[in-house]
């Protein structure tokens, strides 16, 4: 069991969470004085996630106050599928220890941690959040604006540059968790999954969408251990469900760290990229994009990675989306929403691998 604020129990669900116990949590992170004492006012579930419950709790306090007039508390699903991969993938162990070790290391904007507590062996956590009150979640299906795709690309700069090849978060061991056996863990997780995912989705893809499924899911084993260039923190899951946006202000927030893990830049580029813009968008603005990210990596401090060299595994990373999609899809709780969700992602992607010949760099792999 682990815990970032000393002094404070875990919760499992939002019925376990009171008035006394976010008083103590605000307390104890400096967000309030010790003598002030809030109440929920209210409590109401938010955001689109299928593999935890949020919910935002308006608050009110004494005269002494002066806290945050709202807080946001992210616990394990209710579902029982949902949660099991939650535990089976450690997203809920991920998520706290991001906020809890890497958060402050990085310039990403996202928000502030009042506490984060996991028990890693039976899968429950919790989550204190600030409230991002005026920004609103991007919606994923609809797609985003180029100028909001490049203020995105800004922040995943300001996430992968800090920590570029930082041997001291490298040896984070809930971050690093690439190996030969996570591997091959993942290619006999997904590569059944794929038959139910035709099954279930195929009638909305184009043939040559499954056949570049087909293929990808054929070497997923050889694509894993591919060389993925230098390394650093990324968010594993960067989207717009995963983005909010305040009006009048040009800098999204980012949340929903459960992926976090230590990899290939790229792949949080090619996969923002191919599933959070229309198909007609991304091929319009996809190489200004990619050279307004490179150059704020380069502002960043890294150097050492040509642009040409990320473009390279910027086509090879976008079947990372595909490996999301199918995985996902068919592991957390089925919605309507998600089941649009999942077909338009696995249609993006495939064209987004097909727009960039990426199908002829498999070939490549051993």
């Amino acid at each position: 069991m682990t815990t970032s604020l000393a002094g404070v129990h875990g919760v499992r669900t939002i019925d376990e969470v009171d008035g006394p116990w976010i008083t103590n949590v605000l307390r104890r992170s400096g967000a309030i004085a010790d003598g002030a004492s809030v109440t929920i006012v209210s409590r109401k579930a938010v955001g689109t996630g299928q593999m935890a419950a949020t919910y935002r709790l308006v608050l009110a306090g004494d005269g002494s106050y002066g806290g945050p007039e709202s807080v946001i508390v992210k616990c394990a699903s209710s579902d029982e599928q949902s949660r099991s991969t939650g535990l089976l993938t450690r997203a809920y162990e991920i998520e706290v220890s991001f906020y809890a070790e890497v958060a402050g290391l990085v310039r990403t904007r996202m928000p502030a941690c009042h506490l984060g507590w996991c028990d890693a062996e039976a899968g429950w956590f919790v989550l204190v959040l600030e409230d991002v009150t005026d920004g609103s979640q991007g919606e994923q299906l609809a797609g985003c604006t180029v100028d909001a795709a490049a203020a995105a690309l800004e922040e995943l700069a300001a996430l992968h540059g800090p920590v570029w090849g930082s041997e001291s978060v490298a040896q984070r061991a809930w971050l690093n968790r690439a190996s030969a056996e996570s591997h091959a863990f993942t290619t006999s997780l997904v590569t059944p999954l794929l038959p139910g995912f035709l099954d279930r989705y195929g009638d909305r893809l184009a043939p040559e969408h499954v056949a570049v499924c087909e293929q990808f899911i054929g070497v997923l084993g050889p694509w894993l251990t591919r060389p993925t260039g230098p390394p650093t923190a990324t968010h594993g899951d960067f989207r717009l469900d995963n983005l909010l946006f305040v009006p009048g202000d040009p800098r999204p927030w980012v949340v929903d760290w459960q992926t976090a893990a230590w990899g290939p830049p790229a792949g949080d580029v090619a996969y923002f990229l191919g599933g959070s813009l229309t198909v007609a968008d991304r091929r319009t603005h996809e190489r200004d994009l990619l050279a307004s990210y490179h150059q704020r990596l380069v502002a960043q401090g890294v150097e050492g990675y040509p642009s040409a060299t990320f473009e390279h595994d910027y086509r090879l990373a976008a079947y990372g989306g595909l490996l999301m999609t199918i995985g996902a899809s068919m592991l957390v709780q089925r919605t309507e929403r998600g089941d649009e969700l999942f077909a338009t992602s696995a249609q993006r992607y495939a064209q987004q691998i097909l727009d960039n010949g990426a199908e002829a760099l498999l070939s490549g792999l051993p």
